[in-house]
């Protein structure tokens, strides 16, 4: 009793050693923000100022990160820390930058309207936007529907309206669309909000006890995996999220719960059943906020551009009309169509455009697009907040080199047909893959690594961590193992895919795991952002076309006996099937040799880059087969043009129950990175 005491106590002690750090630390952040107002004042004063300072906000994060591991903290918390830091100081000073909007800031009440209760996604969208956008009070008030929003948007008696137009799961909101383009309002910034639903429940439910679930129609649509394994269960659609978590409340019934944000069902006293149940790892739903009037940000504001544009129903009218911005270099963002409801088959389109209207070429593609338009409407131009910053990319600084060598010449190619999906022909770019905003091909060199497979909870977390704070930018393991001997470690199955899943996660990294059966290709599609062929199955048929039928990349190993050839056929499989995101992956074939584990044949590597368009990486790892020889094939592939390497490396190699002579310490990740500087640099790529 008395040691059980003595531990309360010290608990206690601790809990209000946190209470006073914390405390201090938002203090602390209260005085930088001031003192990044007062930056934004200064930049206010000078026309050439910019919003921007990558060189110092790079430097600003390499500190960070180097006085975080000193101090024993991971770099990565550190490094996500500044991003929100910096983020928001550059939406504090954004007001500054535009000398009418500064003028009016001062102790102004402004209103807002949204769609929902207090504590729905579209209430909390709107406190993060307007903490930057107006330095005085804000009031924020719900209504039922988003025309009831519109309609006190136009009688004034709210200054602005915040709505949803598009969900990254659920796609665009086709009502709020609808209300835009006879609205005569304008668009005038946007908001972005990781959504996380939970389901909720009055205190003493349980979960497998649930018979009806309600929601938001978007909400239930962006949970259908999560609905589906529930039994039995009603879905009722809610006018709100939050709405619905006020309905729990008031029905007073266990078996009825709502899918919400944790804080509309902390707001009614529900208690959360299950947490991230979205389809999805990432759940983003854009915003954008409606003005009576255009309010055109500051131009060294990277900004977005809004169109509403109308067609004639003829071959082409489209192309030309996109052709006006690729003529230009201007980025399309979204594209939607919309029907006439007067005059059938016959669309409407909504265009974002990164941009700000008054910009030189955004101003000569709008004109060249309108000769081709039945309408073409400005509906506002506005801060862009959905595209960070590149100079602030996770990966690793490397040395300026003398620039890219110059790209050859397509070469006659006999190894794949001319005409054929994988094909390198004239005129053709090569093609990006981009995996949760890690980009494979291109100048960039992308650096995939973790354990041969997922063991523990604990190991691929440690795992995760490891290979992140050095460089990688995703996360490999494997849930399902394919091996010679059925007396060796097969994998955790579906729960190492859950593993996997969370620790991706937890350190933000995108996760590539191998598939073995057609029936588990579901499982594993829920749980990856990149679905491995392995060796083995490289010329499984039946699997390569179910494949082509998903919306995920495929990394595709070749066989230990298969040519570079036979591996561009069984692409095609998988591109004929509609999916073209396939990476290619040389891992060592077998030969008489007897030295390594296989013969690495960085030839093919060069075949390949010649012959085809598709990202090409190598696993030195298996074509090894032994530590110490992993990282000089590793820089080899690297000099010799692969887009990528995908290695296995374990925090404990010794205590690996799979492939542990080859696994890589965090030591020797550290030491391939360093070889990888100078031969990148020379190339003119960056990882």
């Amino acid at each position: 009793m008395k040691r059980e005491a003595e531990d309360t106590e010290e608990l206690e002690d601790a809990r209000t050693e946190i209470d006073r750090v914390d405390t201090e630390l938002l203090r602390m952040l209260a005085e930088r923000m001031e003192l990044v107002r007062k930056v934004g004042e200064v930049k206010g004063r000078s026309a050439e100022a910019a919003l921007l300072d990558p060189e110092r906000e790079r430097s600003i994060l390499a500190k960070w990160t180097k006085t975080a591991e000193a101090a024993g903290l991971s770099g990565h918390f550190a490094g996500r820390i500044l991003r929100e830091i910096l983020a928001h100081s550059r939406r504090t000073q954004e007001a500054h930058l535009d000398p009418d909007r500064a003028a009016g800031a001062g102790a102004r009440t402004l209103r807002v309207g949204y769609q929902g209760e207090p504590g729905a996604y579209s209430e909390l969208a709107a406190a993060k936007l307007f903490a930057t956008r107006n330095s005085g009070t804000t009031e924020r008030e719900g209504f039922r529907t988003f025309a009831a929003t519109i309609d006190a948007l136009h009688q004034e008696r709210i200054d602005y309206a915040l709505l949803p137009i598009e969900n990254s799961i659920a796609g665009g909101i086709a009502d709020v669309n609808r209300l835009l383009v006879d609205s005569g309002l304008m668009i005038v910034d946007e908001e972005v909000w990781e959504v996380e639903h939970v389901l909720a429940a009055l205190p003493g439910a349980e979960l497998a006890a649930i018979a009806r679930v309600r929601s938001h129609a978007a909400a239930l649509a962006q949970c259908g995996v999560f609905l589906r394994r529930l039994r039995d269960v009603v879905v009722e659609p809610w006018f709100d999220t939050a709405g619905a978590a006020e309905s729990v409340a008031r029905a007073g019934d266990t078996r009825i719960a709502a899918i919400a944000s944790e804080e509309a069902a902390a707001a009614h006293g529900l208690v959360v059943l299950e947490r991230n149940i979205a389809d999805e790892d990432r759940n983003v739903t854009r915003f954008i906020l409606i003005g009576r009037e255009e309010e055109l940000p500051p131009r060294s504001v990277p900004a977005k551009t809004s169109l509403l544009v109308l067609l004639d129903h003829s071959e082409g009218a489209l192309a030309r009309c996109l052709a006006a911005f690729e003529h230009e270099s201007i980025n399309l963002t979204r594209i939607e169509s919309r029907p006439q409801p007067r005059t059938p088959w016959q669309y409407l389109f909504f265009i974002d455009v990164e941009g700000h209207r008054l910009d030189e070429s955004l101003e000569r593609a709008l004109a060249k697009a309108r000769s081709g338009c039945n309408l073409l409407r400005v509906l506002g131009t506005y801060p862009m907040r959905t595209k960070q910053p590149a100079h602030l990319d996770v990966g690793v600084s490397l040395p300026e080199g003398d620039g890219p060598p110059s790209e050859p010449a397509p070469v006659a190619c006999t190894v794949t047909p001319a005409g054929s999906l994988t094909a390198m022909q004239e005129g053709r770019t090569r093609t990006i893959i981009d995996v949760g905003g890690v980009r494979i091909g291109g100048d960039r060199f992308t650096l995939i690594s973790g354990p041969c497979a997922v063991e523990s909870r604990e190991q691929i977390l440690e795992a995760a961590g490891m290979v992140r704070k050095r460089g990688a930018v995703m996360l490999r393991g494997g849930a399902f193992k394919p091996r010679s001997s059925p007396y060796s470690f097969q994998g955790l199955g579906h729960e190492g895919l859950a593993l996997l899943r969370e620790a991706g996660r937890a350190f933000e990294l995108p996760v590539v795991t191998e598939v073995l059966r057609i029936e588990d290709i579901p499982a594993v599609v829920a749980a990856a952002d990149v679905v491995q062929v392995g060796a083995r199955n490289m010329q499984n048929f039946a699997l390569l076309r179910e494949l082509g039928r998903i919306s995920r990349p495929v990394l595709l190993k070749r066989g230990m006996s298969s040519t570079v050839k036979e591996l561009l056929m069984a692409a095609e499989y998988i591109m004929a099937g509609g999916n073209q995101q396939v990476i290619l992956c040389e891992r060592g074939i077998r030969t008489f040799e007897t030295s390594t584990r296989n013969t690495l044949d960085l030839g093919a590597v060069a075949v390949l880059k010649a012959c085809t368009h598709l990202p090409v990486i190598v696993d030195p790892s298996h074509a090894a087969g032994v530590r110490h020889l992993v990282v000089p094939l590793a820089l080899a592939a690297a000099a010799v043009g692969a887009d990528g390497l995908i290695v296995e490396a374990h925090p404990h190699p010794e205590e690996a129950l799979c492939d542990k002579e080859q696994a890589l310490t965090g030591e020797d990740l550290d030491r391939l990175v360093r070889g990888l500087v100078p031969i990148l640099a020379s190339q003119g790529r960056t990882m």
